[in-house]
C-alpha cells in the first residue's frame, strides 16, 4: 500500500523547522569539515619544515630550494640562521582562492583574514618565545584559532644542528599556513546558537500554523464546493472565487472547466435530440410499411409502393449512422488512422473533375486555381477528401445549373489556404452561425443529413485546421478551409497566386 505523502500544512511545518535548524546543521557540518582542515594542514606544515631541515643538515639549501618546498606544500617557509638572521623566507600560502573570494561575503567589509594580518598583531618574529625555545633546542608544532575566531593557523618549529656554510651552528624551519573559517568561527558559538534556535523554533512553528491555515482553508473550502457541484446535475453554476491571489486563479480556472463542461453537455443533449428526431421519420415509416403488410396481402402496385418506403427509409437510416460514426471518429481527432502528405491542389482538382461529370451537377461550371508547384499537407487523404467533397457537393448544389464553383488553393503564412466560392444564393444572414452545426440544413430540397458541414469541420479541426463561412450580399457563399502547410513540400511562388477575376 502506498504511503500517503504529506499534507501541505505538514510539508509548511516541515519546511519552517528545516530552515530553522539549518544555521546549527551547517556550524555542524562546517565542524566535520574543519577537524579535516586542520590534520591535512598539521600534515603539511611538519612535512615542509621536517624537508628544510633534512635539507640544511646535509648543506643543500638555496633559496631556490625554500621556495621549491614551498610551493609543493603551499605554506610560508621561514629559515633562521644562527646569528638570528632571516635567511631565507618564501610565502607560498594562498590568500586568493576561490573559497577565499566567496568568503568575503562572509566576512564582511573586513575581507578574509590572511596570515600576514595574524603577524601584525604579534610581536616580531626574532621577539617571540617559541623562537627562544627553539635556540634552546626544543620543537614545536600546532595549531591556533586567531583574528576572533577568523582565522586558523598551523605552523612547525624546528632546529636544526649541521654544516651550513661554516661551522656547525644551530639554525631554526619555521613552516606556516593558515585557512579562514567562515562558517566554522561560528563553531565557537555554537551553544549559544543552539539556545537562540530553540527559542526560535517555538515562533517558526506558530507561524507554520498560521501559514498553513491561511493556505490549507481556502483549498478546502474550494474542493467543498466544486463536490457539491458533482450532486447535483451539472449547471455550470461558478464557484465561489473569493480573494484575488493564487486561490481566486484556482477557483476561476476551475469555474472556466465547468463552464466548458456544461456547454458540453449541452450540445450533447442537444444532439441527442437532433439525433431522435432525425432517425424518428424513416423508424416510423418503416413501422408503417411493416405494420400495412401485416394486414394481408397487397397488390403489385401497394407493394411496390411500400418496398420503395422501405428503401427510403433504410437509405436514410443508413446514411445517419454511417455519419454519426465518421462525425464521432473526426471530433475524437482520428485515432489510429495513418497519415502522409497530400497535394492539396491536386486532390481538389480531381474533385472537381469527378463533380463535373456527375449526373447531379449538370450546367455547373468548375474552376480551379492552384499553385504551380505541390502544395503538401499532413494527412489522412480519404478523411480530407471527404470534407473537401461536402463543401463542393453543397457548393455545386446551391450555384445550380449555369452556375459556377471557383476553387482557389493558395499558401498563405504557413498554412493551405482553400477558398471554395459559389454563385449560389449566399447563406441567410440568421442562418450563417450556424452552418457547421450537426443536423443543420437550409436546403430546400430535402437531400442531406444536415451532417456534412459539421464532419468537414470536425475532419480539419482533427488535422490541425479550421473552417469558416461568409456570404457578402448578393455574392453567393464562401467557405474557406485552413490546414498547416507541411514546409517541404511549400515553393516560394505558391503563395503569389490571386483568385480568379
Amino acid at each position: 500500500m502506498a504511503r500517503r505523502p504529506l499534507s501541505l500544512r505538514g510539508r509548511a511545518y516541515v519546511a519552517v523547522v528545516a530552515v530553522v535548524l539549518a544555521p546549527i546543521l551547517g556550524v555542524e557540518i562546517a565542524g566535520l569539515f574543519g577537524v579535516g582542515e586542520r590534520v591535512r594542514m598539521e600534515r603539511r606544515v611538519f612535512a615542509a619544515a621536517s624537508d628544510l631541515r633534512a635539507r640544511v643538515e646535509v648543506g643543500e639549501v638555496t633559496a631556490e630550494v625554500v621556495g621549491e618546498i614551498a610551493r609543493r606544500e603551499g605554506v610560508r617557509l621561514t629559515l633562521l640562521d644562527a646569528g638570528g638572521r632571516v635567511a631565507a623566507v618564501r610565502d607560498h600560502d594562498p590568500e586568493t582562492s576561490l573559497r577565499d573570494r566567496v568568503g568575503n561575503v562572509f566576512f564582511g567589509p573586513g575581507g578574509v583574514p590572511s596570515l600576514g594580518a595574524y603577524d601584525a598583531t604579534r610581536p616580531p618574529l626574532l621577539q617571540r618565545a617559541e623562537i627562544a625555545a627553539a635556540r634552546r633546542g626544543d620543537r614545536a608544532s600546532g595549531c591556533a584559532v586567531a583574528l576572533a575566531g577568523k582565522l586558523l593557523v598551523c605552523h612547525a618549529l624546528m632546529p636544526v644542528d649541521g654544516p651550513v656554510e661554516g661551522p656547525a651552528s644551530t639554525w631554526i624551519v619555521l613552516a606556516e599556513k593558515s585557512s579562514p573559517r567562515a562558517i566554522g568561527a561560528l563553531w565557537d558559538v555554537r551553544f549559544a546558537m543552539v539556545k537562540l534556535t530553540l527559542i526560535i523554533l517555538f515562533a517558526a512553528l506558530a507561524l507554520a500554523a498560521w501559514l498553513g491555515r491561511q493556505i490549507v482553508r481556502p483549498i478546502e473550502k474550494l474542493r467543498r464546493e466544486v463536490l457539491a457541484r458533482t450532486a447535483a446535475p451539472l449547471t455550470g453554476e461558478p464557484v465561489a472565487a473569493g480573494s484575488r491571489d493564487e486561490i481566486g486563479d484556482l477557483a476561476g480556472a476551475f469555474n472556466l472547466l465547468l463552464g466548458a463542461i456544461a456547454e458540453k453537455s449541452r450540445q450533447n443533449h442537444a444532439f441527442m435530440a437532433d439525433l431522435v428526431h432525425e432517425l424518428k421519420s424513416p423508424v416510423a415509416a418503416v413501422r408503417a410499411a411493416a405494420e400495412a403488410l401485416g394486414r394481408g396481402p397487397a397488390d403489385e402496385a401497394r407493394a411496390a409502393r411500400l418496398g420503395r418506403v422501405l428503401a427510403e427509409s433504410s437509405r436514410r437510416l443508413d446514411a445517419l449512422v454511417g455519419e454519426f460514426l465518421e462525425l464521432a471518429r473526426a471530433e475524437a481527432g482520428l485515432p489510429g488512422e495513418a497519415r502522409g502528405p497530400v497535394d492539396v491542389g491536386a486532390l481538389v482538382s480531381g474533385l472537381c473533375a469527378a463533380m463535373a461529370d456527375d449526373e447531379r451537377h449538370v450546367g455547373v461550371h468548375f474552376e480551379v486555381v492552384a499553385p504551380p508547384s505541390p502544395l503538401h499537407v499532413e494527412g489522412v487523404p480519404a478523411r480530407l477528401e471527404r470534407a473537401l467533397g461536402n463543401v463542393l457537393d453543397n457548393a455545386a448544389s446551391f450555384a445550380g445549373a449555369g452556375g459556377t464553383v471557383r476553387v482557389l488553393v493558395r499558401l498563405d503564412e504557413g498554412e493551405c489556404v482553400v477558398a471554395i466560392r459559389d454563385t449560389g444564393p449566399g447563406i441567410p444572414p440568421e442562418a450563417l452561425p450556424r452552418i457547421f452545426d450537426r443536423f443543420f440544413t437550409d436546403r430546400a430540397d430535402g437531400r442531406g443529413t444536415g451532417l456534412g458541414l459539421a464532419l468537414t469541420k470536425a475532419i480539419l479541426e482533427a488535422h490541425g485546421g479550421s473552417i469558416a463561412a461568409a456570404s457578402p450580399p448578393g455574392q453567393g457563399a464562401e467557405i474557406t478551409a485552413r490546414l498547416p502547410a507541411l514546409a517541404h513540400g511549400i515553393q516560394g511562388n505558391a503563395g503569389d497566386v490571386s483568385h480568379p477575376t
